[in-house]
């Protein structure tokens, strides 16, 4: 700011202005001329003041209306309510068998490995098929001799042809054949087909293979087993929850799954069976079922559970609404710009909601999110209209 000194006689005034730097000694017969200056210099400062105070007047304007808190609300709702049960649980697959082989041999070919899939009848190992073909051979043609002999005894009894055996009665032929020998030939013979077929271990349902150790020309009895087939299509959820919630499940209820190793999927199941006993800690035994058509869920694997039942005709309001206040719960409801404390009584919750009891009515508009600094009458601004 540029300034201006007016002298008056040995004395002068410093005035404040926006101009060019002025040195003036004035004569004391002067005055008027100094007067007149001196107010044309205080008037403009006087309207620079005026201007300056109304910028602050402004200013505080926004301060005051900043001061209000953002906030966002929601109304209160009767609806029916879903009470969530939380547990935890292990998968199981909901078909599962450990095969071994079928024929004790030596191990010819594996035809799979861990982590295959297989269908139904889809060959998994084959051992060394020389003795069950040789046993088969010998079955043959014993039952050929014997039919010679069948043969000539039904001939004695006028019947030159096996086809036209209708004439003799069913017990008499019965006893014809086990004398013959027949009957013995013919149940040899079809067990050592049946061991044939079983030189291979075929898979009997669709899955994955799991736990396969067998390796070529080593004998099947080193094995233990020969491997686990899993059909992992759907999987079976088996976990516990308190004897005091018995009395609400049954089969069909919805329960939610989350597998510890990925959070951040969620699947859906029903309940299949709720086991009627009650076990020496106080829990009773749940399976439930779900699809797994994305192979998320794996054999063994654990997994958070979330049971819901309903409950209908409760007044409802989100969770993050109720604050506890001296010792007691409190809501904030939004009315005319203002948050209004209330004292509430709850009932059942949830993850995100909760059931009100007494404290609040329908509709009435409940501030949930940004209320724990509020106190009562404090000024808000709703955000989520």
């Amino acid at each position: 700011m540029k300034t201006i000194k007016l002298y008056f006689g040995d004395n002068y005034y410093t005035f404040g202005m926006h101009a060019i730097h002025l040195n003036m000694r004035i004569k004391t017969g002067d005055y008027l001329t100094v007067f007149l200056l001196a107010a044309v210099v205080l008037t403009g400062c006087k309207e620079k003041q005026d201007s300056a105070d109304e910028t602050s007047v402004e200013q505080v304007r926004i301060e005051q209306s900043n001061e209000k808190t953002e906030v966002k609300v929601q109304k209160a709702r009767y609806d029916r309510f879903n009470v969530e049960l939380v547990s935890n649980g292990k998968v199981e697959a909901k078909e599962k068998a450990v095969l071994n082989f079928l024929l004790a041999d030596i191990v010819d070919s594996v035809y799979v490995s861990n982590g295959s899939r297989v269908k139904k009848g889809a060959p998994i190992v084959k051992v060394d098929a020389y003795q069950a073909t040789e046993q088969l051979n010998e079955a043959r043609l014993a039952l050929e001799k014997m039919k010679l002999e069948l043969r000539s005894r039904l001939m004695s009894e006028g019947i030159n042809d096996l086809k036209d055996t209708a004439q003799i009665p069913k017990q008499r032929l019965s006893t014809i054949m086990l004398q013959s020998g027949y009957s013995s030939a013919l149940q040899a013979y079809r067990k050592a087909e049946r061991e044939y077929q079983h030189i291979y271990t075929r898979a009997p349902f669709s899955g994955v293979i799991a736990d396969l150790e067998a390796k070529p020309h080593n004998p099947s009895s080193a094995y233990k087993s020969l491997c686990t087939l899993i059909d992992d299509s759907q999987m079976e959820v088996v976990f516990n929850v308190l004897e005091t919630e018995v009395g609400y499940l049954v089969p069909g209820m919805e329960v939610e799954l989350t597998p510890y190793a990925n959070n951040s999927v969620t699947l859906t199941g029903k309940v299949t069976e709720v086991n009627p006993k009650i076990d020496e800690n106080g829990m009773v035994k749940i399976k439930a079922v779900t699809e797994n058509t994305d192979r998320i869920l794996v054999d063994g694997m654990n997994v958070h559970i979330v049971l819901k039942r309903q409950i209908d005709h409760k007044l409802i309001v989100p969770k993050m609404a109720v604050l506890p206040r001296q010792g007691k719960k409190v809501v904030f409801v939004h009315e005319n710009g203002k948050a209004i404390w209330k004292y509430v009584t709850t009932g059942v919750e949830n993850s995100e909601e909760i059931s009100i009891e007494s404290g609040l009515n329908e509709g009435e508009e409940v501030i949930y999110d940004n209320n724990l600094g509020l106190s009562h009458e404090s000024e808000v601004m709703v955000i989520n209209r």
